[in-house]
Formats: structure tokens, sequence, C-alpha cells
């Protein structure tokens, strides 16, 4: 589709130019008499071609019941990972705590514990020193 399209937006400006008029002086070059020839087959042809092409992949038409399938594949996927995950993380704590690649969870890693409920009481400040 990409090729297709550079190649027609190519031959748009190199090839084509003012078409031809009966009603004034512009378009007088052979790419303008060329351009009126061309022009009905562009319109009619390629153009309506190009965009059934484009548009092939649309959905037309009534969707009946694709939505409701759809989501009930997806909520038993996600209901199976969700449980495995939840498996995972109950027969090995560590399994909870994802990837260790952000910077946040660095952070976290590199904080002194000072006790097995240090990560359930919140950080307060230090008092200020006088």
């Amino acid at each position: 589709v990409v090729f297709l399209s550079r190649l027609a937006s190519d031959l748009i400006i190199n090839a084509f130019d003012t078409p031809w008029s009966i009603h004034d002086s512009r378009g007088t070059s052979w790419k303008s008499y060329l351009t009126f020839f061309w022009k009905p087959v562009l319109q009619f042809l390629i153009f309506p071609a190009q965009f059934l092409f484009l548009y092939s992949y649309h959905p037309t038409g009534p969707m009946a019941t694709l939505p409701a399938r759809l989501e009930a594949a997806w909520r038993g996927r996600h209901k199976r990972d969700a449980e495995a995950a939840f498996e995972r993380a109950k027969n090995d704590p560590t399994a909870a705590r994802g990837p260790t690649g952000s910077f946040l969870n660095a952070a976290d890693d590199a904080a002194p514990s000072t006790g097995s409920d240090a990560q359930a009481r919140p950080m307060t400040p230090a008092p200020a020193s006088r």
C-alpha cells in the first residue's frame, strides 16, 4: 500500500498538470492534455479501486454476536491469566513484585528496611535538626 501510495503521489506531481479546458487558456502543455484524457479513467476506475482496496478490511453489515463473542473470549483469557498470576504470587511472594527494570522499583529495592513491617508503614520525613 505504501509503495502504491508513493507511486501515485509521484505520478500526480510529475506526470499531471492543470487539465486542459475550453474555458480558459491555462493547461496548454502536453501534460495538461494527458491529464484531461486520463481524468475519467482516474475518477471512475483508479481512485474507486484504490479506496475499495484500502477499506476492504473495514467491517460492514450487522455484526450480530461478534462483539459479545470477542468480549467472552477476552474475559476467559483474562480470567485464566489473572488466576495463574494470583497462584504464582501465592506460591512465590517474590513473583508478585514483577520486573525490577523500572527506576521506581530499583529505588524501592535500595531503600533500607527496618523490620518486617517497613513496607506497611508510610514513610515519614525525618525531624529537622537544629
